[in-house]
Parts: C-alpha cells; sequence; structure tokens
C-alpha cells in the first residue's frame, strides 16, 4: 500500500513537470491552450489506473484527482472524464457503478466550481476531500462495504496526492509566468511596452531571408533634453508615451515600431516601396511638427522630430541598412533638425 501511494506521488510530480517542461521548451500557443492543459491531467488520470491503491482486499484509484485539477472549458472537462472513464473500464477489474458513481460526483462538483472566483490548493483540496468521502460512501453503499480504516486510509491518500499536484501545479505555473515575463522585459522597453533594441535586430534578422525589401525609419526627437531639464524626466517619460501613441497611429499593417533609447525610436516596414517609405517618414515629421504634447496640467510644447531612412532590397545588407539610416539620421541633426534624410535610390 504504501509503495503504490509513493509511486501515485512519484507519477504525479514527474508527468506534472514533463509536460510544463515541453510546454515551456516549445514555446508554442498549443501548448498553452486550454486542450493541452486538459491532455495533461487525461494523461495524469490513466497513468494514476496503473497503480492504484491496494488496501484489505479492495482496489482503490485516485484517478480522480488530476481531473478535479482541470481548471478549462465545461466540455472539455466532460470529455476528459469520458476519456479516464473508458480507460478505467478496461484497466481496471472494479465494478463500472464505481465508474458511474465517480461520473456523476464529477459533474456535480464542476458545475458547482464555477460560482468559486479562485481555485486555490486549499479550495481544491476541499473539494477533494468531500469527492473522496461521497465516492467511498457511494462504493460502500452499491459495490461493497468498506472498513473505516479504508476510509481513513484512502481519504488521507487522496488529500496528500490533491495537495501534492496542486502546490506543484501553481508553482510550475508561477515559475513560467516568472520566466516569460523576465523574457518579454528582455526584449521590452519598460516606460513605452514597445519593443527595444534587441528586438528591432531580431526583427531585422528575421525579415532578412522572408522579404525582397527592409525599410528602416531612426526617428529621434529634437532638442529632447530641454525638455526634462526645463520640466523634468516626469514630463519627459509623459511626452515619450504621447509620441509612442502617435507613432502607432502611423505604422501600417506588417510594420514594427521600437523605441532604441531615450529619445530614439525606429519603424521596420517589410515589403514596402522606397517612395511610400519616404511618404511615411514625412507624413511622421509633420504629424509630429504640428501636434501638442502635454507636460503639465494645462501646459503643452510642441516638439520636432528628425528621420533618418535606410534601405535594403534584395542585393542589400543588414549592417548597411543599419548604417545608412544612422548616417541619414545624422545628416538630419546637422541640416537643421525636423528634417527627413535618405539616400537616392539608384536604379
Amino acid at each position: 500500500m504504501l509503495i503504490d501511494f509513493v509511486l501515485n506521488i512519484s507519477i504525479t510530480i514527474s508527468v506534472i513537470y514533463l509536460f510544463h517542461r515541453i510546454q515551456y521548451s516549445e514555446d508554442s500557443a498549443k501548448l498553452t491552450s486550454a486542450a493541452f492543459q486538459a491532455a495533461l491531467m487525461v494523461t495524469l488520470a490513466v497513468l494514476l489506473l496503473f497503480v492504484p491503491i491496494e488496501y484489505r482486499g479492495y482496489s482503490f484509484s485516485l484517478f480522480f484527482v488530476p481531473l478535479i485539477l482541470i481548471r478549462n472549458k465545461l466540455h472539455l472537462k466532460i470529455a476528459a472524464f469520458a476519456l479516464v472513464a473508458a480507460a478505467h473500464y478496461f484497466l481496471s477489474s472494479n465494478s463500472v457503478i464505481e465508474i458511474l458513481i465517480a461520473g456523476v460526483l464529477y459533474i456535480a462538483a464542476i458545475l458547482i466550481m464555477p460560482f468559486f472566483k479562485s481555485q486555490t490548493t486549499p479550495l481544491m483540496t476541499w473539494f477533494n476531500f468531500i469527492f473522496t468521502i461521497l465516492l467511498l460512501t457511494g462504493i460502500d453503499l452499491f459495490v461493497e462495504p468498506l472498513g473505516w480504516m479504508q476510509f481513513l486510509i484512502i481519504t488521507f491518500m487522496s488529500t496528500a496526492l490533491m495537495i501534492t499536484a496542486s502546490v506543484m501545479y501553481e508553482d510550475i505555473h508561477s515559475i513560467i509566468r516568472v520566466l516569460d515575463r523576465l523574457n518579454r522585459e528582455e526584449y521590452t522597453d519598460h516606460l513605452t511596452q514597445l519593443g527595444n533594441i534587441k528586438a528591432l535586430d531580431n526583427e531585422v534578422n528575421r525579415l532578412g531571408s522572408r522579404t525582397e525589401t527592409i525599410s528602416l525609419l531612426l526617428i529621434d526627437l529634437d532638442n529632447f533634453k530641454v525638455v526634462n531639464d526645463t520640466y523634468g524626466y516626469g514630463a519627459g517619460d509623459a511626452v515619450i508615451k504621447q509620441i509612442t501613441g502617435l507613432l502607432k497611429n502611423y505604422v501600417p499593417a506588417g510594420g514594427s515600431i521600437y523605441r532604441n533609447s531615450g529619445e530614439e525610436f525606429s519603424i521596420v516596414l517589410a515589403d514596402v516601396s522606397f517612395d511610400r517609405t519616404v511618404r511615411l517618414a514625412e507624413a511622421i515629421r509633420n504629424a509630429v511638427e504640428h501636434t501638442n504634447f502635454h507636460v503639465g496640467k494645462n501646459e503643452v510644447i510642441s516638439l520636432t522630430v528628425s528621420v533618418g531612412i535606410g534601405f535594403k532590397d534584395s542585393g542589400g545588407t543588414r549592417r548597411q541598412l543599419f548604417k545608412d539610416a544612422d548616417n541619414m539620421l545624422h545628416a538630419a541633426k546637422k541640416m537643421g533638425q525636423n528634417q527627413v534624410m535618405f539616400l537616392p535610390l539608384i536604379k
């Protein structure tokens, strides 16, 4: 009996870890779906059928514990139980009545659970405790008599398995959430939530082998230091956010925007003509020039931007793309700011 219990705990820990390790390493939306999570619990439930608890002549499986942990849509929960019930019928020598009793209790449980806002470990433990007592009572009444020690031992093991599974499930999810947040922060600007310079590099690299042309706009706020010195860094941050909102309105479908540094932004466009790129840059320059930016409750300022354009076709290189855009940005600054500069496209 003790060995069976240890095997149940070991299988639960191993399967939950393995599924989440696959989920994290694959980084696929399919693996974070409700169906994937249900598949985890169905797999675990079926495996638990192979190691039932043997005590005083009765063989009892804790297959229902992972099923209770499923937090997906109702139809997935019912489908999960149906699959496990079928496996239970073919793998177990227990009565079909036991499966029916478990099914009735499970349907009742999944109909009640949505009324609770958060399915925490204590709540799931109580659900499992009551479920186990009622299931054992049903078996005692309709299948075969059970002794009080069987009630006590099996309920204790079921509760211990639920606590182990629920705590580990929550812990792994918390770790994955932290890792995902750290990964996002590595490629995300904290203030604007735009991609940062690393994200920009990745996007240009990704597009390099997939598109015929890449347009890169480097956009720098003119004299932005004066804003910080005059109105404070809080006002400067507010202006950066307003600029971000303005730029987002001008990025066409398929384009992406990034914050490279304090007051420098970039826009990457794939398969957009050179002429359209120049027109977009001029539209952005003009929009910034004619926009009032709030630096306080009742105070607004005017700003301008300088824009440098880089353009890469099938014969160009990533390095040249960045170099051209950077050189043109510096040229725009030297020409008096509030300029759009680009190298003429020679064909």
